[in-house]
């Protein structure tokens, strides 16, 4: 779950120190930027201190600069020092983010990126990449590729033991430009040159099953999710729907506002969700009195993380759902996407910790479903192989929800 701030932060190098008033313990200097040379600005003793111990970094890069056997670019340099304090932090979620990966984070949440309108699930045995949807109106869709085909190179380049963002860059490029990708297909090798143009993303798959059920896929809180799912759900109202079966298996997560969007589709009034910061600020969450009010249950496993568990720990708390699956990632903080520089780069940063509106916080060990039901291993790494007879995570929604919608007809 992230959330996104803007926050101009312009850099200061110390010239002069032209005073030490022992009263206030303050240091005055001249700043190198966004200060006329007339002007003086005040720091703290601890301040000053501060930037005496980042001096260490203006060392360094001094030293590379001299002592190095070949010239180097100081952006570059300045840009791994950044990394490298970002991930000395620990946190898998929080990373530098240079201007290009700030534009490409932005493109992502904006529903429309630039590419050939795929999206791909990497196979943990051998490390392929398998085609698990092809978009509408895509270049991809006026091929005669197939959900299934594994994807074996990009622009002749194989890409067994990349890394899922290193393949989708070389995928992803400037809208016109062309890319050559490899499918295979029962062993055979198939070429394909696309052109690369904006595709819509789609978050949001659903279809009515038997006796009035309403299955919806939630892919990611993100995009256009949220007018998605309630696209569903008025489809499910106009067709009768009796209850409804969410699947969020899979789910990674996404964006507060739109979970907050779905949440308030599904949830009685009161809390969704809060979170708190380091300082102990908090925010809350809140959803209105009007809900589906209908039977519901939700589908989930090890890979439904992030916003897809504040939803499912929020339908827990209120007893709005009945959870079918196995323990969830275990993911209960947020980042934020913070703005630093003029020239857009920034930090992508865990921020805040988020609790149920009982209190829980699950983060590190996932959130136990009311009735566990595990996948065989095989249909578990390959969701491509799934069908509505042999998933039996389905099959034991479905059980519940046609008991619950039996329950309460008879009421």
């Amino acid at each position: 779950m992230r959330r996104t701030v803007s926050v101009i932060v312009y850099t200061v190098i110390i010239v002069l120190v032209t005073a030490l008033l022992s009263s206030g313990a303050t240091m005055l200097f001249v700043a190198a930027r966004d200060l006329d040379r007339s002007e003086s600005l005040s720091i703290s003793a601890e301040e000053y201190e501060r930037l005496q111990a980042y001096d260490r970094l203006d060392v360094l890069a001094d030293s590379i600069d001299y002592y190095y056997y070949q010239d180097v670019d100081p952006e570059s340099v300045m840009d791994g020092a950044a990394y490298g304090m970002v991930d000395s932090l620990g946190d898998p979620y929080s990373t530098y983010l240079t201007a290009e990966d700030m534009d490409a984070l932005l493109e992502e949440d904006s529903g429309v990126y630039v590419g050939i309108g795929g999206t791909f699930l990497m196979d943990p045995e051998d490390g392929s990449m398998v085609i698990t949807r092809i978009y509408p109106d895509s270049p991809l869709s006026e091929t005669d590729a197939q959900v299934g085909d594994a994807l074996y190179a990009v622009n002749g380049e194989v890409i067994l033991g990349l890394d899922q963002n290193s393949i989708a860059a070389m995928i992803r490029g400037e809208e016109g430009t062309q890319v050559s990708i490899t499918l295979l297909r029962d062993g055979e090798q198939r070429e394909y040159t696309l052109d690369r143009r904006k595709v819509e993303v789609v978050d949001v798959d659903h279809r009515m099953l038997e006796d009035d059920v309403l299955l919806v896929t939630l892919s990611s809180f993100s995009t256009n999710a949220d007018a998605g799912f309630i696209d569903a759900l008025n489809f499910g109202k106009q067709e009768g729907m009796k209850g409804l079966i969410l699947d969020l298996r899979g789910n990674g997560g996404g964006d507060s506002t739109i979970l907050d969007a779905i949440a308030d589709q599904l949830l009685p009034e009161g809390v969704i969700y809060y979170s708190e910061d380091k300082q102990g600020n908090r925010e809350t969450s809140r959803s209105d009195a009007n809900y589906l009010g209908l039977p519901v249950v939700v589908l989930c496993d090890e890979n439904s993380a992030s916003a897809s568990e504040v939803l499912i720990a929020a339908l827990q708390d209120y007893g709005a759902a009945t959870i079918v699956g196995t323990r969830t990632f275990g993911k209960a903080i947020g980042q934020s996407t913070i703005q630093l520089f003029d020239d857009g780069a920034g930090i992508y940063l865990t921020t805040v910790r988020v609790f149920s509106p009982n209190g829980r916080n699950w983060h590190g060990e996932g959130l136990e479903p009311d009735i566990t039901v595990e996948l065989p291993e095989e249909l578990a790494a390959s969701p491509l192989d799934r069908t509505d007879e042999n998933d039996l995570q389905l099959q034991e929604a479905l059980r519940v929800i046609h008991e619950q919608i039996a329950e309460k007809d008879a009421a």
